[in-house]
């Protein structure tokens, strides 16, 4: 049974992929211009995407207060994770991009902002150490039939192929099903949700690896990040990083 399901999502996620590859982006995701680039935002639409500023180089949300690189949350309760990075504020016109593409199956929207990301994250890694390993949020395998495909991981083999280092596609394992964190009514109903929902892969996930960059869309409440980052260095990593497409506040 559980064969035949994991096929079944494959060969669905194959054919979704494969509705987007038949021609090359022509126009713009948002003002319909005609286009010749790589992916389908022309650069006058991406340079007016709500980009973040400062940000705090703990959890990723821009910064408000002058004259310090890490917001007061963090410095009186750091998250498990060391770092979070995204390009983008969860504000329009990404919030719909990102929203199209989850739920329904827009994959170009995703790989528009795939490439992003994936191109920062390069330069960034360039410039300073870069990861061992890429890891995907998983989702669960109810979820995964559902949706048929895995936003986070079609996110990062964007990010692997852009910069490099190694994707483990099923490093990480949903292992029950669990309400959307946005159903939750606060830090503690997210915590609790979410507690003790992953497990590490069939196969040796961490390996030599010591440091870690988990992939995702958006990172809101930071609940799951923060239970993978908490598992992950109790498994032996000594630093994990998180990259999304977008942080919500």
């Amino acid at each position: 049974m559980a064969i035949r399901l994991t096929a079944e999502i494959l060969n669905m996620a194959r054919h979704l992929r494969r509705k987007t590859r038949v021609l090359p982006p022509t126009l713009c995701l948002i003002c319909r211009q005609s286009l010749r680039r790589g992916y389908s935002l022309c650069r006058d639409c991406e340079a007016e995407l709500p980009w973040l500023g400062d940000t705090c180089g703990r959890c990723g949300e821009e910064l408000t207060e002058p004259g310090t690189d890490i917001c007061s949350r963090c410095r009186l309760d750091p998250p498990e994770f060391d770092s979070c990075y995204a390009p983008f504020a969860y504000r329009s016109p990404v919030d719909k991009l990102i929203v199209s593409y989850k739920f329904s199956a827009d994959l170009a929207s995703g790989y528009a902002l795939s490439r992003i990301l994936a191109r920062i994250m390069a330069q960034r890694w360039r410039n300073g150490r870069r990861p061992d390993v890429l890891l995907p949020v998983p989702l669960h395998v109810s979820r995964l039939r559902q949706r048929g495909f895995n936003q986070a991981l079609e996110i990062a083999k964007v990010v692997s192929a852009e910069s490099g280092v190694p994707l483990r596609a099923r490093g990480l394992r949903k292992s029950r099903p669990t309400p959307p964190q946005t159903e939750m009514r606060n830090a503690r109903e997210r915590g609790a949700n979410i507690r003790s929902s992953f497990e590490l892969g069939r196969y040796d996930t961490i390996g030599k690896a010591r440091r870690i960059a988990l992939v995702d869309d958006v990172v809101t409440t930071m609940s799951t990040v923060a239970e993978l980052a908490r598992m992950l260095k109790q498994a032996g990593a000594e630093q994990v990083e998180v990259c999304c497409l977008a942080r919500a506040e």
